[in-house]
């Protein structure tokens, strides 16, 4: 829709995969970059917990067919 204002509803529903970024008006490029950061906070991963210093498990040798010691 080149040329006529938008709602604010009707931009937030509309499809401006077939616009280059010159040819988007500044509505658009706002609405291009609400839904990139709001697809970006939804695939974004909660930071990984940091292991704490001294509390790593001792590893143990397998040894086929021996129980291990609880």
């Amino acid at each position: 829709m080149p040329g006529t204002e938008m709602s604010d509803d009707e931009l937030r529903q509309a499809d401006l995969s077939h616009l280059a970024v010159g040819e988007m008006t500044a509505a658009q490029r706002t609405e291009i970059r609400r839904r990139y950061a709001d697809f970006i906070k939804r695939l974004a991963k909660p930071p990984a917990a940091k292991p704490v210093l001294g509390k790593t498990p001792a590893s143990v040798k397998w040894v086929p067919g021996k129980k291990a010691a609880k």
